[in-house]
């Protein structure tokens, strides 16, 4: 039996020490607050950024092939190799920036990839009649935009308050706005023949940022000093988990790419004007400007399961999507765009969230850019499997081409529900050694 105190000392002892008990919990809440709020407004920060970037991403580069053909002269394999290397270091760069982004902080890697992004503008700018020029710049352009991205998408997942879902995807509304606007801004510029003027105003935004974000330093929690080594990237490699989560991801990679390859192939093959591929950009990003907005949030209730499961619906409605591109006609195309868009939606608002709760502490960033790998991979398959895009419709047997893009569905939704129970047990476990971590972290600062 418990015996309480007997004296009258004793009892003001036990009211002292449980008040004084209670000030150190109130203190460690007010503390873990303190520490999370510069994360928080850091996202904030890094929303409108991203945001104001991208206007100036959006404002030159849907013209980079024209300018470097007809302004610089470049011939088109030239022009295909700066794009090709502008892709490669842009999504092969994601794991050595996402181990740079853990070694250094999130906020320092971002701010160095814009300086490098701006440098890369002013390089364009400059650039003239020389193919090396041109290169070095795309090169530029392509190892910042890594640095940037890996950075933005970690600050805005550390700083998730309602949920990572929902906090990601309004890291991809912003760029979509970001790309609605843009082109317009460039297209006026192209008009009026001032396009060094859309690289220079570019490279000023990109600057104006890197010193906004440089001010983050101050409030983001920066990595304890060797804590990530360099062999972190391969130690990810024997992550069960992120390599199966990787391989299944390529599968929607792979179909969302194919706005830039087989969306362009069928308007052109069925004698549309090509102009109408402006309008049907414009649809994607507000459809998945909307669709992502409205489902991010209501998965982030379901949990893991439910970013799993929407993952898997996303396959089956990227690949239905495409497949009513077999039908003639451009309402048939309008249809697919929009309900793509929606696929694009389901998969961009939970792809990342999941890579997250996979992490290890102190490894997020670095596990983003295995997803950003996987981006990469599935973007290469799709410009490979484009190019039979001609050869099928030459044998006419093009619908056996939008059949395997709606077989890539299907076999990404089999192989994410046959994997879901390994994936959420995985999740469950890291989320729980996080937890852990956390508060021995918190008891023992």
């Amino acid at each position: 039996m418990a015996v309480g105190p007997r004296t009258p000392g004793e009892r003001i002892a036990q009211i002292v020490e449980h008040r004084h008990t209670v000030q150190c919990s109130v203190m460690k809440v007010r503390q873990s607050r303190g520490e999370r709020k510069p994360v928080q407004n850091s996202a904030r920060v890094v929303l409108l950024g991203r945001f104001t970037t991208n206007v100036g991403l959006f404002m030159v580069m849907p013209f980079l092939a024209v300018n470097a053909t007809q302004q610089a002269g470049l011939t088109s394999m030239q022009t295909g190799a700066l794009l090709a290397a502008l892709q490669f270091t842009r999504r092969g760069l994601g794991i050595p920036a996402g181990w740079a982004s853990d070694r250094f902080g999130a906020a320092r890697t971002l701010t160095v990839g814009l300086l490098i992004e701006a440098a890369a503008y002013l390089a364009f700018a400059a650039a003239g009649s020389g193919f090396w020029a041109w290169l070095v710049a795309a090169s530029l352009l392509g190892a910042g935009g890594a640095l940037n991205n890996n950075g933005s998408r970690t600050i805005v997942a550390a700083g998730a308050s309602g949920g990572v879902a929902s906090a990601l995807s309004r890291y991809y509304v912003s760029i979509n706005a970001a790309a609605l606007i843009g082109p317009l801004i460039g297209a006026a510029l192209q008009a009026g023949g001032f396009a060094r003027v859309g690289f220079t105003v570019a490279a000023a935004l990109h600057v104006v940022f890197a010193a906004a974000t440089a001010a983050l330093l101050r409030g983001m929690p920066r990595p304890a000093a060797a804590s990530v080594r360099a062999s972190d990237m391969a130690v990810a490699l024997r992550d069960r988990p992120l390599m199966l989560y990787c391989g299944l991801i390529v599968g929607c990679w792979f179909l969302v790419s194919q706005y830039r390859v087989a969306l362009p192939l069928t308007i052109v093959h069925q004698g549309l004007s090509s102009a109408v591929l402006g309008p049907l950009t414009i649809l994607n990003a507000v459809v998945a400007m909307v669709a992502v907005s409205l489902i991010a949030r209501r998965i982030d209730r379901y949990g893991t399961s439910g970013s799993l499961n929407a993952l898997s619906l996303s396959g089956i409605v990227l690949g239905g999507g495409w497949l009513l591109c077999v039908l003639p006609g451009a309402g048939p195309i309008v249809a697919a765009v929009i309900v793509t868009s929606v696929g694009e939606s389901l998969f961009c608002g939970v792809v990342d969230a999941i890579v997250a709760g996979l992490a290890p502490p102190g490894r997020l960033s670095l596990y983003l850019g295995y997803s950003t790998m996987a981006w990469g991979v599935g973007a290469v398959l799709a410009g490979l499997v484009g190019g039979g895009f001609d050869a099928a419709a030459r044998h006419g047997v093009l619908p056996v081409f939008w059949c395997v893009m709606a077989a890539v569905g299907i076999v990404t939704a089999v192989g994410v529900r046959l994997a879901r129970r390994q994936l959420a047990d995985a999740v469950s476990r890291r989320q729980d050694h996080r937890s852990a971590s956390a508060h021995e972290t918190a008891r023992t600062g």
